[in-house]
């Protein structure tokens, strides 16, 4: 998927759940890595470009590591009493940010995004911990995948080299909908 566009589609979710205005937070996972660089790329970008009264803090890097993400945003927090919103740039950056958010009492104040659709993702954002999930349609790739194997086993030569599935936003308002659960 595009990780960019991926990074976009996160800011704009988020944006909309601060009411376009306050700070937010970057929580990514390592730096140096072409699919995290970006989605922070992307989030920056639409941040800048469309939502001039928002603030992006950070990244900060949490090596894929929950508990140090928690850290992190304990101490972004403190700092930054009026922070809106967190942007976990995957599952372990969100889960640990949006610990953080919990253990602060903030739940429902600060929202926080996460990046992947996991099981873990979807059961945080079932707790209240993440607001909002960016899905990258796993049921698509996955569909796509099986159809590319079928078609090159038959020898077919004219496959395009990359296939956009897109993205979907997953949030309590939709989250039982038949085609996002897919």
């Amino acid at each position: 998927s595009d990780n960019v566009e991926g990074g976009r589609i996160s800011a704009r979710g988020l944006a909309e759940a601060i009411g376009g205005k306050g700070k937010v937070y970057i929580n990514s996972t390592n730096p140096n890595v072409s699919s995290v660089e970006g989605r922070e790329q992307g989030f920056a970008e639409v941040m800048k470009n469309e939502y001039p009264d928002i603030t992006v803090i950070g990244p900060d890097y949490n090596l894929d590591d929950a508990a140090r993400a928690t850290q992190q945003t304990a101490a972004i927090l403190e700092r930054e009493q009026d922070l809106a919103g967190v942007f976990g740039t995957n599952v372990f950056s969100a889960q640990g940010a949006g610990q953080a958010v919990i253990n602060a009492g903030l739940g429902g104040h600060v929202q926080v995004v996460a990046y992947d659709a996991t099981k873990d993702a979807i059961e945080s954002l079932n707790q209240g911990v993440v607001t909002m999930v960016l899905a990258q349609k796993p049921f698509d790739m996955g569909y796509m995948a099986v159809q590319f194997a079928a078609a090159d086993a038959a020898g077919v030569t004219s496959l395009p080299k990359r296939v956009e599935t897109g993205f979907a936003i997953i949030d309590k308002d939709n989250i039982s909908d038949p085609e996002i659960a897919r």
